[in-house]
């Protein structure tokens, strides 16, 4: 499809191509492109400023409120408000039989191993191995292992390290596959072994937009995995469930401090380099794949320090090295803050910090700052030593014949789970646009301030006006292009949101058609797009070059990036608005691809255009659900939470008085040549 280069592909360099001589197309450079407003030369990291700005504010709010905290009762009602929020997502899931089943077993001097598979849900096999001290405690307590971003799962190094070093000092030691790792490969290629579609994060996070969508985060499923990961312990009699410890270094600190927020029944964690706050995380590396984003968290007020209060006052050892791409100043933040509700509640020592030199690893000073804790908490004395151990192979430690449960047990995967407890919900009448509005997290607010003009260009017939527009929050300035004729009165004004932006509009063909019709077109690089690209943007998210972070940086915030898009085109209509050259115009738009529902969430809301042409529509919402191997530049197009509630075309309701017609891509050969003529004749009517 023609917007296949939109977007986060968009080159935005494209050279001169025919425009007049010494020519620049950015709207913040002058004719003979000298790079002159110095105050907007990081402007192309709009979309994040934005993102972060939004986050900044709300998590300041969320600081206020707990600062106010002070009495035990008012940190009990806290944490009471905090457990309602943060486990409302996973009420969907019910407790169905685990069906376990042990496949194998394996025999070292010192202890028992037992390949363990059962399910969390119906047909969705959860792999791992049961480590069994041969001298051990009746009952004994038990530590669950949470695996971090490692292809093979607890199978690696450094993981069994640990596990045995545990298992030899008398834990009994659960370890199992995170989803989309060791065992649990939910895009398994059956002819290689490996995912069709990249390693660990991919996977999730891939998986994890198709969740999102739906309208919940793929950390529900990872929490449910690590209660019914508790649940099967509970059948084992070795174990002494009033002694459950859970840790884990990496995406298993994550999973570690996500887990035993919610169930319970662990009674001491140890996150190791996952702890931090949100605003250094946002800060620094921005946010990781899906997994370790629970859907709208910073916008419900749950920020990771809350993960701990939840906890408090049961034992909690945070983990750290002081060189941790995951801020070690939010991390010593977290811990300052975590006392305050420890203190409030009576058990200030059960709040515990370490720190080590070293980067994002594990060290020996830790891991016997962990043996040390869990000894302690769960009742096992002993020598904390961290000692060498001999290692099994990958394979040893496989539950399955094959290494695969995709290809051995033929069981379900994220996808077919999202189907199973995805519903179509139809929104309540009467407050339908309310409920859109809020899915997409817009809000208007943004008024502009003034429209810098910076020169103008010609390229063929086509003159071009350029600004930027800058508006009062002072975030970032929205560039834009007014294309005319030289000479030509605006009849009508064309607002054309283009995916690959203002520039790459100048090489339609149908541009000068529509010009030569009496209209003057204006376009903008909306955040994201073109000048507004960012092209230095990095993250663990990026799935086939399209960047999952900004999705989930946007839901964590309660937005999406359709709505930031729309407000941005609120700006640029506000410029439209404020030109006395377009005081008799009338206003229609050309909207393509991924920007079809950015244009119709504005349109539904705001009322401004008397005609819209939609070009190139992306496929409907329940696309996602349907469709295991999607395109990611689609994931754009959509608001998450929004598949079910409605799709781009039920916007189209709200606009009666609005002439609107769709022009898709008729020639599958050929699926740039959309009917020309047929898009003119349709604006000038």
């Amino acid at each position: 499809m023609k917007y296949k280069l939109t977007l986060f592909f968009f080159i935005y360099f494209l050279g001169y191509y025919g425009y007049s001589q010494d020519f620049s197309p950015s709207s913040f450079a002058n004719n003979q492109g000298e790079g002159k407003w110095m105050v907007y030369k990081d402007n192309f990291r709009a979309l994040y400023r934005i993102l972060y700005n939004e986050a900044e504010d709300l998590l300041g709010k969320r600081s206020e409120y707990v600062s106010t905290i002070q009495t035990k009762a008012d940190w009990i009602d806290y944490q009471k408000e905090l457990k309602q929020k943060y486990r409302a997502s996973l009420m969907k899931f019910k407790k169905t039989p685990l069906n376990t089943r042990i496949t194998g077993q394996l025999e070292r001097e010192k202890f028992t191993v037992e390949k363990i598979i059962f399910e969390s849900h119906p047909g969705f096999y959860v792999t791992g191995c049961l480590f069994i001290p041969k001298k051990r405690q009746h009952p004994a307590p038990a530590i669950i292992y949470c695996s971090g971003h490692s292809d093979n799962g607890f199978r690696s190094e450094g993981y069994q390290r640990s596990i045995i070093n545990f298992v030899e000092k008398g834990f009994i030691v659960f370890a199992y596959d995170p989803i989309g790792q060791g065992e649990r490969l939910q895009y398994l290629d059956e002819t290689t072994g490996k995912s069709q579609i990249g390693g660990p994060t991919t996977e999730h996070s891939y998986a994890g937009i198709q969740t999102l969508l739906t309208g919940s985060s793929i950390s529900d499923y990872f929490i449910w995995d690590g209660v019914r990961a508790v649940d099967f312990l509970e059948t084992r009699k070795e174990v002494d469930m009033n002694r459950i410890g859970i840790t884990g270094r990496s995406g298993g600190g994550t999973q570690t401090a996500l887990i035993a927020a919610y169930d319970e029944r662990i009674h001491a964690a140890a996150p190791e380099c996952y702890i931090t706050t949100f605003k250094r995380l946002l800060q620094s590396i921005g946010p990781q794949d899906a997994e370790q984003n629970p859907y709208m968290s910073i916008k419900k007020g749950i920020d990771i320090p809350d993960l701990l209060h939840m906890r408090s006052p049961k034992p909690t050892l945070i983990v750290t090295t002081t060189h941790d791409f995951f801020s070690q100043q939010g991390a010593r933040e977290t811990f300052k803050e975590a006392k305050k509700s420890y203190n409030a509640l009576g058990i200030a020592d059960n709040i515990l910090f370490v720190e080590d030199m070293g980067g994002h690893q594990s060290t020996k000073k830790n891991r016997e700052a962990v043996n040390s804790f869990f000894m302690k908490f769960l009742n096992l004395p002993g020598d904390p030593t961290d000692h060498e151990v001999t290692l099994f192979k990958d394979e040893e430690l496989w539950t399955t014949s094959t290494g695969q449960v995709a290809s051995s047990l033929k069981g379900n995967t994220v996808f077919e789970l999202n189907q199973r407890y995805y519903s179509a919900k139809s929104l309540p009448q009467g407050s339908v646009k309310d409920k859109i509005k809020t899915t997409a997290g817009i809000n208007f607010d943004r008024k502009l301030t003034a429209a810098v003009f910076t020169g103008k260009f010609s390229k063929g017939e086509a003159v071009v006006e350029k600004y930027f527009i800058e508006n009062d929050k002072n975030d970032y300035a929205l560039p834009v292009y007014v294309i005319k004729k030289e000479g030509m009165k605006a009849q009508n004004v064309v607002v054309w949101n283009h995916p690959s932006g203002k520039e790459k509009l100048l090489e339609e063909p149908t541009l000068m058609n529509i010009l030569n019709a009496g209209n003057v077109v204006v376009s903008a690089d909306l955040p994201g797009i073109g000048e507004l690209y960012d092209p230095e943007f990095r993250g663990d998210g990026f799935v086939q070059g399209v960047p999952f972070n900004y999705i989930f940086i946007a839901n964590l915030t309660g937005k999406s990036i359709p709505g930031v898009q729309a407000e941005a085109i609120d700006l640029m209509m506000q410029f439209v608005a404020s030109n006395d050259n377009f005081n008799d115009a009338t206003l229609n738009v050309v909207t393509e691809g991924t920007l079809i529902s950015p244009s119709l969430l504005h349109a539904i809301f705001k009322n401004t255009f008397k005609k819209i042409a939609v070009l190139d529509p992306p496929p409907p919402g329940s696309y996602f659900v349907e469709t295991k191997y999607y395109d990611p530049l689609f994931a754009f197009s959509i608001v998450p939470g929004s598949v079910g509630s409605y799709e781009w075309k039920d916007l189209l309701a709200f606009l009666p008085n609005t002439s609107v017609k769709i022009f898709a891509a008729k020639n599958k050969q050929q699926p740039d040549k959309i009917n020309q003529p047929e898009i003119v004749d349709f604006l000038r009517k």
